[in-house]
């Protein structure tokens, strides 16, 4: 899973040098990187979803999920959240999720912020910072 995660980090990068400077907002670059884990989800063999809620959260969604259906009951392997940095209400939704890998996908410029707010990650959560 390591080797894949560093390609989906390096694939996410050339996604953003892709995007033209001048029309490089927050929005657009996290539109691009959960089309892009869209596609990488689905070539592992599962199902992406989109914006999935955990049933028992309240708040926050998730940018994608990857599920399983293969079994009696469908079950997430791999969830992802993407933000400009690593924001908390974000982790707390992952954390009603009952998946083996959690992804937590940050992809601000500034590493001084970015390290700042991974204060809240956990060892369940892998970080992947786009810079």
């Amino acid at each position: 899973m390591n080797e894949q995660l560093t390609q989906l980090a390096e694939a996410m990068r050339r996604e953003i040098k892709d995007i033209p400077q001048t029309m490089r907002q927050e929005a657009v670059i996290r539109q691009a990187l959960v089309c892009l884990v869209y596609q990488a989800v689905k070539q592992m063999g599962l199902i992406p979803l989109a914006g999935w809620k955990p049933p028992r959260s309240t708040r926050e969604g998730l940018d994608l999920v990857g599920v399983d259906d293969s079994g009696e009951l469908p079950r997430v392997r791999i969830a992802f959240v993407i933000d400009l940095l690593v924001e908390l209400p974000r982790l707390k939704a992952l954390e009603w999720v009952d998946c083996e890998d959690k992804i937590v996908v940050s992809f601000s410029e500034r590493a001084d912020k970015v390290q700042q707010s991974s204060f809240f990650l956990t060892k369940a959560h892998t970080h992947l910072k786009l810079y």
